[in-house]
């Protein structure tokens, strides 16, 4: 179904939806971000000589991570990204210095990150001899979901290296409005992406540790390719 400016109905609800939850982000009071940080110490300070070998994708094993990514413009919100995996199989390599080593996940990938900015426009396109010029707002977000695998080898006890795959969609929502709330512009599309990353992640216990990771591609395809994944993100890592 389709709405009277060309534009899917679904997609509307969906740009309702991550608009409420963009704003209940930006509305995250500053303690709340100090007790996580508080909490984070707190567990940072745990015993880590319980984590097993090769535990970051032992096969059947399942893990979520939590991550935010830098910002692509100055007034953009992070992206906020959830991505969870399960081992498929693990110990395949076998070498003097790190033993059975080695393992292999599937897994997906979910960002979200909305931008608002400013943009000028001719109040009166007719009158070109005297222009006026008012400023309206543009808002926009940006969902990738995708699918991913990854390798995995620990070459530092707690600290898993591993590098990987995935590919799935973008989706895309801009709207511009002038001064006076009305819409003059917008675009929304669901594109194919394929990208390819590497990480770490470093354990404090068999459940909870850190993890960084970077992102090469995250790219949509084709003639207006766009760079819908983050270049870098940090976040938490939970194992279950």
């Amino acid at each position: 179904m389709v709405s009277s400016n060309g534009v899917p109905l679904y997609l509307h609800t969906v740009n309702e939806l991550f608009n409420h939850i963009s704003n209940y982000l930006l509305q995250v009071k500053m303690r709340k971000i100090l007790l996580l940080i508080a909490a984070l110490f707190t567990v940072m300070g745990a015993s880590a000589s319980d984590v097993e070998k090769i535990q970051f994708a032992n096969a059947g094993k399942v893990s979520l991570g939590v991550m935010s990514g830098f910002p692509r413009f100055e007034k953009s919100m992070p992206y906020i990204s959830l991505d969870g995996m399960i081992g498929l199989k693990d110990g395949f390599c076998h070498t003097n210095k790190f033993g059975d080593n080695g393992a292999i996940d599937l897994g997906f990938y979910i960002g979200y990150a909305r931008d608002e900015s400013r943009f000028a426009y001719l109040v009166d396109p007719s009158n070109l001899q005297n222009p006026l010029w008012e400023e309206g707002t543009t808002t926009s977000w940006n969902l990738p979901a995708t699918i991913r695998g990854a390798f995995h080898w620990e070459f530092v006890k707690n600290l898993d290296v591993y590098f990987g795959l995935q590919t799935g969609l973008s989706f895309y929502d801009r709207k511009d409005v002038d001064r006076n709330g009305k819409q003059v512009y917008s675009n929304s599309y669901a594109r194919f992406l394929l990208g390819h990353y590497m990480g770490v992640k470093w354990m404090f216990s068999k459940h909870f540790g850190v993890k960084a990771e970077c992102d090469f591609g995250g790219y949509t395809i084709g003639r207006w390719g766009a760079k819908t994944i983050p270049t870098g993100s940090v976040g938490f890592q939970f194992n279950f």
